[in-house]
């Protein structure tokens, strides 16, 4: 059985919701990179960061955040309690922890701290507008 079929759960980092801002169609993309139709989970330090965000004086940084919650919600994305005191950090716990889960994320710090840890992940690449499995 390969590593997509495994997958039964995509956990979201913040970089990859404000994505939806720009035009990208981050879920659909996603399911597209994996031939899966992974759960959404958000883990609760990305909606913490979403909504500072959605607070933000930057118009543009604003909206983006404001239409990401609105997708985690519309989509019905389960937010998780997940350890650790940043996003990447609780993202990085949760695919630790769960071999059916993949992180989604357009932040190439993140991808490395995966990477360091043999963890797979779902990235953007930027030069193709969509995102890429990395296995």
């Amino acid at each position: 059985m390969g590593y997509s079929q495994r997958l039964r759960r995509a956990a979201y980092d913040t970089s990859a919701l404000l994505l939806l801002y720009e035009g990208v169609r981050v879920f659909e993309d996603v399911e597209d990179s994996l031939d899966a139709r992974p759960e959404c989970i958000v883990p609760r330090q990305v909606v913490e960061e979403l909504e500072r965000h959605a607070a933000s004086r930057r118009l543009h940084l604003r909206r983006a955040a404001r239409l990401a919650l609105e997708a985690i919600r519309s989509r019905g994305c389960r937010v998780v309690e997940a350890p650790g005191g940043s996003a990447d950090e609780a993202l990085l716990w949760l695919a630790l922890h769960d071999p059916e889960l993949i992180v989604v994320t357009a932040d190439n710090e993140l991808r490395r701290r995966l990477r360091e840890h043999g963890l797979p992940n779902v990235y953007y690449r930027a030069s193709r507008r969509g995102f890429a499995l990395e296995a």
